[in-house]
């Protein structure tokens, strides 16, 4: 069993990509990439409009071959041979300078260098100059007067015939290079669906929280008793049991069945214990109404709070007066009679924490806890162990070793996969019955992956609740 469990453990830390689930997430978070698109694309419109400037491009060509002569193949290939020479002389120091002086050009020769372009059409002897300029008549002006500049240094350098003027510039045929408004647009539409979808992507790739019940066998083998959904609808309430009667349907009605799943678990089953990873997961919840929901079909209750170090179950249920608690029972300074609690409710009582002590561990593992169990077991059908979290301290496994089996509960979305792997793996180790695992707050905004708005018991709760 033990080999089972590491193996168990080591797939959960290797976890794989699931495409299927991120498409899932890609799908339930349509209206935030539609968002995220729109963002972009106007963020990126409005850049487009108002900070790109206009850029015109003028073109001037020559053609480097003698009029006269007839064109042979070979004259064809030395022209494309000889681009680099031409570009060079276009483009030189001698050239640019002269074109700044002529035109009284208020730019340095860099930076009119890089607005500066030359090609050769594959198998012609014609030479391109391309200018690019944030003014239209300045882009046509500088490309006349390079290819002017041009035809008079190329015969002086390459000692060849003047090359003839093809084609001069002309402010009718300079085109605006900038890209329209709307381009822009579309490209920041496309960026935004690309950024949001590798968001959510990554998100989901990296996140090795429990998700659903396929993850809980997946890495540890044990089988879902309960699935309890989001009770608290996203307001906070920390403070203070959700009493029955405020519960929303939905989790009333998972309650109940959680209820059916222990009823007709085993006969055997009477002392069970209830832990988590850590706390605020909802163990104590679970308890409270684990324990209230079976007196409400006649079964005698007795809910202990066995978290001696940090109780919170007596101050969220609201109840003043109880001075006397399980730690005092355990140091012998108090009676079983003197530390149950009736709290109003049929078949049901309570056992409080008590004092908080430092020495939880000692006391809960001294013969006073077995004697506890035996001493109250023939007067309740079950007791029910509200247990200090399991990862963080060693009570609950002292108390788990006591009962008959063990809940573990998870909250969806945040307990990780190993962490339940590994807590499963040390409470077997001391031969706790593990009777399952209660999933918490399915389909909370911490667990986005699950329980939607279009499942079948927030759409019947809700209208049970208006009724």
């Amino acid at each position: 069993m033990e080999n089972k469990k590491a193996v168990a453990v080591e797939n959960a830390a290797e976890d794989t990509i699931d495409l299927l689930e991120i498409f899932r997430a890609l799908y339930r978070r349509w209206v935030w990439i539609v968002f995220t698109a729109l963002v972009f694309g106007i963020a990126l419109g409005m850049y487009g409009k108002f900070v790109v400037k206009d850029v015109f491009q003028a073109e001037a060509s020559m053609c480097i071959i003698d009029s006269n002569k007839e064109v042979s193949i070979s004259d064809l290939q030395i022209g494309s041979a000889l681009t680099n020479d031409y570009e060079g002389i276009i483009k030189s120091r001698v050239v640019l300078t002269k074109v700044i002086s002529n035109l009284n050009l208020d730019i340095a020769y860099k930076s009119l260098y890089n607005a500066v372009s030359v090609d050769n059409p594959e198998a012609t002897r014609i030479i391109r100059i391309r200018v690019v300029s944030g003014n239209k008549e300045e882009a046509v002006d500088i490309a006349n007067e390079i290819l002017s500049v041009s035809i008079e240094e190329i015969p002086h350098v390459l000692g060849s015939n003047t090359p003839t003027v093809l084609d001069k510039a002309d402010e009718f045929f300079a085109e605006n290079t900038r890209r329209s408004v709307v381009s822009y647009i579309l490209i920041g539409l496309m960026a935004g669906i690309v950024v949001s979808c590798g968001v959510i992507a990554i998100s989901v790739i990296t996140n090795t929280s429990i998700k659903n019940e396929e993850d809980i066998q997946k890495c540890s083998g044990l089988s879902v008793l309960g699935t309890i959904p989001d009770y608290k609808g996203g307001k906070k309430r920390k403070e203070k049991i959700i009493w029955p009667d405020e519960l929303p349907f939905s989790a009333a009605e998972a309650i109940y069945q959680l209820r059916t799943a222990i009823l007709y678990s085993s006969k055997d089953v009477k002392m069970i214990a209830v832990t988590s990873a850590f706390e605020n997961q909802g163990k104590s919840f679970i308890s409270f109404h684990l324990a209230y929901s079976l007196s409400q079909v006649g079964k005698r209750v007795l809910l202990v709070d066995t978290d001696m170090r940090k109780s919170v179950l007596q101050r969220r249920m609201g109840l003043e007066g109880v001075k006397l608690g399980l730690s005092e029972y355990l140091s012998g300074n108090a009676e079983v009679g003197q530390v149950i609690y009736d709290v109003g409710i049929p078949n049901m009582h309570v056992l409080f924490s008590g004092k908080l002590v430092t020495n939880a561990s000692a006391l809960l593992s001294a013969k006073w806890l077995r004697t506890l169990c035996d001493s109250v077991k023939d007067s309740y059908d079950y007791i029910i162990f509200d247990t200090p979290p399991v990862g963080v301290v060693g009570d609950a496994a002292i108390v788990s070793s006591v009962c008959d089996g063990t809940l573990l509960v998870i909250e969806n979305g945040v307990t990780k996969k190993k962490t339940l792997c590994q807590i499963a793996a040390e409470l077997e180790k001391i031969d706790t019955n593990i009777l399952g695992v209660v999933q918490n707050m399915v389909g909370s905004k911490k667990d986005s992956s699950y329980y939607g708005k279009g499942n079948y018991g927030y759409y019947y709760g809700n209208n049970q609740n208006k009724k």
